[in-house]
């Protein structure tokens, strides 16, 4: 009996022994985190993750994981305006993807941690409102350019625009493209972006809306046929609109789009006057209205080295509105 006692601890203990041996050839062959390889978590946030295993990095950024996260930022209809304000991404650790992405890494590198964006509720749900300006958390700005007129500006000012490196969004009278498909293709060519600004220049509000909607559709297949490009956005000429008109649009699938800065250039106020009515007023998410006059482009060098001067990154509409800094896209729903 006492042998068999004894067989049976050694069994025991030779059971324990290798597993033991097993765990530590395990954890040894467990991949590693090169030397001096740092984790950036934030702009002024980042952890010494040299030679971590991935186990051990898991763990930690499972603790971080709610101290990191950050919630969308939603839409919200500003009480004086009535114009509505669209939202922020938020995001959440991608614990998976920045173990990954620490695991590759050579030594000493900085690796940036990997965030899963959380989105808002979509913008085109608030479609039924105006739009004068962009997120304010964002140091960006976008130069809406309206076109009825003004052939001989439309050159110097899309050189200027092309040597700034600035891309903005044309909004178009669609009798106005239909006359001069030319332009509307020498605007396309500069990566700029349309959007719809009816088709006749007429005071929608004294339209009904069978008559709003084909002043809409109208402009948008004249656009779509000469460059190929679908048109989301909709600016009312002279900024005449009513319920009525931002229903007929939202029904139609387009966000109305006005602005937050006027340079009233239309009025001729001379070149300082436009400069001085966006430069020393700019913001973040602002909206420049502008039309191609015979001073605007003047005034668009000296605006456009003012704002960049300011730290504005000047962007279209599309990637002022998105929710997403990465991508210029608006969608049409609230993703997960």
């Amino acid at each position: 009996m006492r042998k068999i006692r004894l067989l049976l601890l050694m069994l025991v203990v030779g059971a324990l022994l290798g597993g033991l041996a097993c765990w530590r050839c395990n954890s040894e062959r467990e991949p590693r985190v090169a030397t001096d390889v740092v984790l950036v978590t934030s702009p002024d946030g980042s952890i010494d993750i040299s030679g971590w295993t991935a186990s051990e990095l898991r763990e930690h950024l499972q603790q971080l994981a709610e101290k990191l996260a950050m919630p969308a930022i939603e839409p919200v209809v500003d009480r004086v305006t009535k114009g509505v304000i669209p939202g922020l991404c938020g995001r959440t650790l991608d614990v998976e993807g920045t173990i990954e992405e620490a695991l590759v890494a050579l030594p000493g590198a900085a690796v940036q941690a990997a965030y899963t964006p959380v989105y808002p509720t979509s913008l085109w749900e608030f479609s039924q409102y105006p739009i004068y300006q962009g997120n304010p958390a964002k140091r960006e700005m976008a130069l809406v350019i309206n076109v009825a007129w003004g052939n001989e500006n439309l050159l110097p000012m899309l050189a200027t625009l092309e040597e700034e490196k600035v891309h903005a969004t044309f909004f178009l009278v669609g009798r106005w493209a239909t006359k001069y498909p030319d332009l509307v293709r020498a605007i396309a060519a500069g990566g700029h972006e349309f959007g719809n600004h009816a088709y006749s220049d007429p005071h929608l509000p004294m339209l009904d809306r069978g008559a709003i909607a084909e002043e809409i559709e109208r402009t948008s297949a004249v656009i779509k046929e000469i460059t190929g490009q679908d048109v989301m956005f909709f600016s009312p000429p002279y900024n005449d609109f009513d319920q009525k008109v931002l229903d007929v649009a939202s029904e139609l699938g387009y966000l109305t789009v006005l602005c937050s800065l006027d340079t009233a250039d239309w009025m001729r106020p001379g070149v300082e006057r436009i400069v001085r009515r966006v430069v020393p007023r700019a913001h973040n998410g602002g909206i420049v209205l502008m039309h191609p006059t015979e001073q605007t482009p003047k005034a668009l060098v000296q605006i456009i080295k003012g704002l960049k001067e300011q730290g504005y990154k000047l962007v279209t509409i599309s990637q002022l509105l998105a929710p997403n800094p990465e991508k210029a896209e608006i969608p049409r729903s609230t993703l997960e």
